[in-house]
């Protein structure tokens, strides 16, 4: 079984990150493939997604995929690692267990210090998400595979908001949402 194709270089996540040099790749690969996955599919949609995977495999990138994932999907990927990133590399995972990293002059975060970085990165890498829709919505004519999925019963459409709250939204337009917004909120939305 081949690799899945990454979206950023080792080299670029770090230079943009806040990741120590010493951080092996081995350790942030499944971090990162699991990111694109969930969160960049989700936002471009499974058909951009397959498109941009196919076109690393064969090293045929288009100028505008090109730009894409330069410009405006590497910036938000590298937030949804550094949010992921934490709780995986503050683990050692073993044969016999699971234990808390230790270094001999480091201080170990508590979970509760874990849990605020991530909150801290995730708000980050929302807005970069954010930008990335707002492009692809305004630059649709450029983006076939993004603006006509195909409907095939296991395409991911993008997000069309990558927002997220906890908040319990009411209003006249409540009973509207399933079918107008298919479980998404819109700016439209005047409740």
């Amino acid at each position: 079984m081949s690799l899945k194709p990454l979206f950023i270089s080792e080299n670029n996540l770090k230079d943009n990150a806040f990741i120590n040099e010493n951080v092996s790749l081995i350790k942030l690969r499944p971090t990162i493939v699991m990111c694109q996955e969930m969160y960049i599919q989700q936002i471009i949609g499974s058909d951009l997604f397959k498109e941009i995977s196919d076109q690393i495999i064969n090293d045929n990138l288009t100028q505008a995929n090109e730009d894409l994932l330069k410009d405006y999907i590497q910036p938000a990927l590298t937030w949804w690692v550094m949010a992921e990133a934490p709780m995986i590399l503050a683990f050692r995972y073993d044969n016999m267990n699971v234990q808390r990293g230790i270094s001999e002059n480091a201080q170990i975060a508590s979970m509760s210090e874990l849990k605020d970085q991530m909150d801290f990165f995730r708000n980050k890498a929302e807005w970069y998400s954010e930008r990335l829709t707002r492009f692809l919505i305004t630059n649709e004519a450029d983006f076939p595979a993004y603006a006509s999925p195909s409907g095939d019963y296991d395409t991911i459409l993008p997000n069309r908001s990558n927002y997220r709250t906890g908040l319990a939204l009411k209003g006249k337009c409540r009973t509207e949402w399933p079918g107008k917004y298919i479980g998404r909120l819109s700016r439209d939305c005047d409740c």
